[in-house]
């Protein structure tokens, strides 16, 4: 096709794209693993009941694609799938703490770092004490960015204590979930936008001003829940979110745990702590995100549970990370090549020798000569090419050369495999 169609909002990607991918995810399911969190599987669509559940996801249904003639979406986010899978599983033990990769689909205008198609790694607790909870879920999200390499600032909120402030500002509960979604926007559009989306809300212009210096209240995090405490009087949840904050100094962090009274979280299903993963060095940017939500499971059917989690945006990491100029472009260690087509079924008697020692290896399966063999292995960048020819398969030995060095020797196959695996 001269002009092949590709949809917007997705992308497809290159083999070091994918292997610096892999290698990341892998990295990030191993510290899910280190701390205890069980894998599940959830399908990749719901049924729209599940996904439309009253209350529950607010005007994010408008991100919901649904699939034709059937009354089916496309998940548009792992918890919602969490949530229904703890309300058909009530023989699970709790506190049950879980971990899923994988794909979802949002149907929005695409544009920088946001994609329709995405993929999350997410990890949450159901029941057990929430400022442990809490806790344990911040920190197994901050050990993962370390591990990658990211510097981070965690921003933590408490939605119960905005509802609160809001409701002492006056405004009604319809009218406060307004506030929250137009609040959400701000590292978008800036306080003066805030400001103007509150006041389009029909929101009297003294209340906005206190909601605006509520919201940009500087401080140290005891000041900050010291403020909260002036306007609410001590409350539970500041309780709650002094003890989260007092169970991460255990944990021995790298990244600041910032309260900041402007992290909202659109998701109207959010009851508790909520909090944003930043990058140092651009805070415009978010990581990850996610918070508690202590309603959301009873909204099918059963008793409710209480439950947090996190989220991470595995494209934006990658997108962080510069994973497109990775050099890594084969899980292949050896490239065997062959002089002659004769040569192949030793070749292939080699190659399956190094694999079975553990050491990637890819073989030519073209029929090419050996200057093309050696084009190839240096283009899919392999560390090593082992060449076989008359001479290695009749005294049953390999030529290796290292790619990287230029070096060349001729040894037994044993000896290349120990020479290859650095022993």
């Amino acid at each position: 096709m001269a002009d092949i169609p590709f949809p917007r909002g997705v992308r497809d990607l290159m083999p070091n794209e994918a292997l610096f991918r892999n290698e990341l995810l892998k990295k990030v399911e191993g510290v899910f693993q280190l701390f205890g969190f069980l894998a599940i599987d959830t399908p990749t669509f719901e049924s729209l009941k599940i996904l439309k559940a009253k209350d529950g996801i607010g005007d994010e249904t408008k991100l919901i694609y649904e699939l034709k003639d059937e009354e089916l979406g496309l998940r548009y986010d792992n918890t919602v799938s969490l949530a229904r899978y703890m309300a058909m599983h009530q023989e699970l033990p709790l506190p049950f703490r879980r971990y899923f990769i994988g794909k979802v689909w949002r149907r929005e205008e695409p544009q920088r770092l946001r994609y329709r198609e995405i993929t999350q790694a997410d990890a949450d607790i159901v029941g057990g004490n929430s400022s442990m909870a809490d806790a344990e879920v911040i920190a197994v999200a901050s050990l993962i960015l370390e591990g990658l390499g990211i510097d981070y600032v965690v921003c933590i909120n408490n939605r119960e204590l905005i509802d609160k402030v809001l409701e002492k500002f006056g405004l009604s509960k319809d009218k406060a979930i307004e506030a929250i979604r137009a609040m959400d926007k701000r590292d978008k559009i800036g306080e003066s936008g805030v400001s103007e989306l509150l006041k389009g809300l029909q929101i009297d212009a003294a209340v906005v001003g206190q909601i605006t210096a509520f919201v940009g209240h500087t401080g140290t995090n005891d000041q900050k829940l010291d403020y909260m405490d002036s306007i609410l009087g001590e409350t539970l949840s500041t309780k709650k979110t002094r003890g989260t904050l007092a169970f991460l100094q255990d944990y021995g962090l790298k990244g600041e745990m910032r309260v900041d009274f402007s992290v909202m979280r659109g998701l109207d299903y959010y009851t508790g702590i909520v909090f944003e993963y930043k990058n140092k060095y651009d805070e415009s940017i978010s990581i990850a995100g996610g918070g508690r939500y202590d309603k959301l499971i009873g909204l099918y059917g059963t008793r409710p549970l209480p439950a947090v989690g996190v989220s991470f945006g595995i494209d934006r990491i990658l997108q962080m990370l510069e994973f497109s100029a990775s050099t890594e472009y084969t899980y292949a260690d050896v490239f065997v090549a062959n002089v002659n087509e004769g040569n192949y079924s030793y070749a292939l008697r080699v190659a399956n020798a190094l694999r079975n020692s553990g050491i990637p290896t890819d073989i030519n399966v073209a029929l090419r000569n050996l200057s093309n063999q050696f084009a190839y292995a240096g283009s899919i960048k392999t560390k090593y090419v082992v060449i076989v020819g008359d001479s290695e398969e009749r005294e049953n030995m390999v030529k290796l050369r290292n790619l990287l060095t230029g070096s060349e020797t001729t040894l037994k196959l044993d000896e290349a495999i120990k020479l290859i695996k650095g022993e």
